[in-house]
């Protein structure tokens, strides 16, 4: 095996065992992204280092390491790396290498065996899934990635099992298991999964949960595969269905290759124009509505002719709809409701029926309560207890929040805590508002459960159930302030005090304190909204400010020091290699480090193009004069450019602070920032290593403003 022309051979093994560390380690992974040679090679010295294990290694005769090896004068690497001891180590595998070349083949072929079909690779890094015996799962990771030099990792899964009666995800789909490292870089494991499982989605992540690993964003997937290797029709299905609540972008794509093996299923052409809005078809060239009615009358015209399930009856009907054709809308939702009357989408039929008829909302109430009773769905139960809480009846309200509460399929924390904030707004609901209040704040929000999405890393979802509990506080204080209980409102409130950042919660909280007559406390938390670096200080004034004494300037002071404190908390110090390459939007190639320089900068990553969400730029405009003063700037970077929109638009809408998109099309930064979400916010220092990672736009710009000019805290 000839060398790598830029990184020497001792230094791949060294890096290959797990030996360099640092910047070393760092300028390696990143040379590996780009080195198609060296990675090759990298993985090949690890395959076989595993292999090796278990053969005698030969004792070289004297002096034929100078003989195979001579020294050159004048050699030099490209990449200054310390060449380190264990060269005999190095030797002992290069002998073999060169040796016995035939070992390469059989333990090719070994691998080809023992590993499978299922593959997934990830540029850095590669989840391999195989089915040791029903039920039984088993995962090997191998990666580039900073989780190389761990211990151990864990893989995170959502899986999906046909359901006679359901389509959509129900529980148990959730298993969590620790990857054991067999050597650096390569770690295995198994899950129990059901037998008849047909889809899996997973994510690989750091044992604290705040480093995700997840195949540019995509998630590794296992699919169920028929005789012919090729994936069945059910793990197609549930793979649009799972993916298209990560990426409608990505659901297309696999939507469109589902297609290329199912051309004839209207349950992906829906999904097709559902997803892709009606856009024109990029596989076949047609756009809606003319080739796709051709298709909805001839698939139609077939599925009267045979006995179709419930699922082409459903996506008929919803093909049509998006199509226009009522008539055969109506005609498939009226047989689906007939034949398979407890089935999901009979019931989804039934609640868009009640939800569209001219009825009132108590016999709305009652026809939904016929359908729970046929089928206890939670979209049923979500409408029901919504319309009950409208009608203000403590009795239809205690029933549906039972069986809105007994399904934990598409429920959360924050939806939770909006069921809450209705019922408070009711108050002949409250005394039941305060009963799920309590009974939510007794529970616990596991970031190991079901709760927290692949894609989530611990410390935001950490971060978002302490919003969530903060936010229930803040309602119980309401209630027991309204029963004139002062103190155990005044203690609900200071515990939502030490959960929550957030302006709202902070501003209600120091109105409470200057209406009882606690000035100081008040102006201690007026201090902490006037001196949030981000959120706008106009909005969040508090009822009876008046009365609140103006924060003096070594109370700001302190407040200031809280917020660095708090801001800290959320502080990485991560060295990365800024050399990933970059175009612009005219095409241009350009350095990562030379767009950043020596600024601090917020990295938006989008894979959608042209797409930064629309409370982010909100958030943006409302910060944009805040940003330059302080010496921050902003980089939106996409994948790819949208052909259907000027890489401008998001600049000549308003925000002139905001440079335009550049593009990331071989996943360099995507990979040296570890991203792992549809869109992520990074936020680099000036020293040019990694302060912060993570969802939460309104953290990356308070930890920007704190690291580019600490007045910038101030918003007197």
């Amino acid at each position: 095996m000839e060398s790598c022309k830029h990184i020497d051979e001792w230094t791949l093994n060294r890096y290959a065992d797990g030996e360099l560390s640092g910047p070393s380690a760092a300028a390696v992974r990143q040379h590996l992204r780009s080195c198609a040679i060296c990675r090759r090679e990298v993985r090949l010295i690890r395959e076989l280092s595993a292999a090796l294990r278990a053969l005698p290694t030969p004792n070289p005769p004297d002096g034929l390491f100078e003989e195979i090896y001579p020294q050159e004068a004048g050699s030099a690497a490209a990449i200054p790396f310390p060449v380190a001891q264990a060269q005999s180590i190095a030797f002992s595998r290069r002998l073999v290498l060169s040796g016995a070349a035939f070992l390469i083949a059989g333990i090719a072929a070994v691998l080809v065996l023992t590993l499978g079909p299922e593959r997934a690779m990830a540029g850095a890094s590669t989840l391999r899934f195989h089915y040791e015996e029903p039920g039984a799962l088993t995962l090997r990771y191998e990666t580039v990635s900073p989780l190389a030099a761990e211990p151990g990792v864990r893989a995170r899964l959502r899986y999906w099992v046909p359901d006679s009666l359901r389509f959509a995800q129900t529980e148990p789909g959730y298993r969590v298991v620790e990857l054991s490292r067999e050597e650096p870089g390569v770690f295995s494991g198994a899950v129990a999964l059901p037998p008849a499982t047909v889809y899996a989605v997973a994510a690989v992540e750091h044992l604290d949960g705040n480093y995700i690993d997840r195949d540019f964003g995509r998630s590794w997937e296992y699919l169920k595969t028929d005789a012919e290797g090729r994936a069945t029709l059910d793990a197609r299905l549930y793979q649009v269905l799972a993916i298209a609540d990560l990426s409608p972008t990505r659901a297309v794509e696999v939507t469109g290759q589902a297609l290329s093996e199912y051309p004839e299923r209207p349950e992906l052409w829906a999904a097709l124009l559902l997803y892709g809005r009606g856009a024109p078809l990029e596989d076949t060239g047609e756009t809606p509505p003319g080739a796709h009615r051709e298709r909805l009358e001839r698939m139609d015209a077939a599925a009267r002719l045979s006995d179709p399930g419930p699922g082409e009856m459903h996506a008929l009907s919803l093909y049509a709809r998006l199509l226009g054709r009522e008539d055969i809308e109506s005609h498939w939702q009226t047989e689906l409701s007939a034949t398979h009357p407890r089935h999901e989408y009979a019931s989804q039929a039934r609640l868009e029926s009640i939800l569209r008829s001219p009825t009132s909302r108590a016999e709305k109430l009652e026809a939904l309560d016929r359908s729970w009773r046929l089928a206890a769905m939670p979209s049923v139960a979500q409408v029901g207890l919504q319309l009950s809480q409208e009608s203000a009846d403590p009795a239809r309200t205690r029933t549906w929040l039972d069986r809105y509460a007994a399904e934990p399929v598409l429920r959360d924390l924050r939806l939770d805590v909006e069921v809450a904030e209705r019922m408070m707004d009711t108050p002949a609901l409250r005394t039941i508002a305060e009963e799920w209040i309590l009974e939510l704040l007794n529970g616990s929000a596991d970031w190991l459960g079901a709760a927290r999405p692949l894609r989530q890393t611990r410390t935001n979802f950490d971060v978002e159930a302490a919003e969530s509990r903060a936010r229930l506080l803040l309602l119980l204080g309401r209630l027991r302030l309204a029963r004139d209980d002062r103190a155990a409102a005044a203690e609900a409130f200071e515990n939502a005090a030490r959960l929550s950042w957030q302006p709202e919660v902070l501003v209600e909280l120091a109105g409470f304190h200057a209406e009882a007559g606690s000035a100081h406390r008040a102006s201690e938390l007026l201090a902490l909204v006037r001196t949030d670096p981000v959120i706008p200080l106009a909005p969040h004034r508090p009822a009876g400010e008046a009365h609140v004494p103006v924060p003096t300037e070594d109370r700001l002071e302190d407040a200031r020091a809280a917020w660095r404190e708090h801001l800290a908390s959320l502080l990485l110090d991560e060295p990365i290699t800024r050399t990933a390459m970059l175009q612009t939007a005219t095409g241009e190639e350009t350095r990562f480090r030379e767009v950043t320089g020596s600024e601090v900068t917020v990295v938006i990553q989008s894979l959608r193009p042209g797409y930064i969400p629309g409370e982010s730029l909100d958030l943006l405009r409302a910060n944009a004069e805040n940003l330059e003063p302080a010496g921050v700037r902003v980089l939106p970077v996409a994948v790819t450019p949208d052909p259907a929109t000027e890489p401008e638009a998001i600049v000549d809408g308003g925000i002139d602070s905001i440079p335009p998109f550049h593009y990331d099309k071989r996943f360099e930064l995507w990979d040296a920032l570890g991203a792992w979400r549809e869109v992520q916010y990074s936020v680099l220092g000036r020293d040019g290593h990694l302060k912060y990672r993570g969802e939460d736009i309104t953290a990356a710009l308070r930890v920007a403003l704190m690291l580019g000019d600490e007045l910038a805290l101030s918003k007197n």
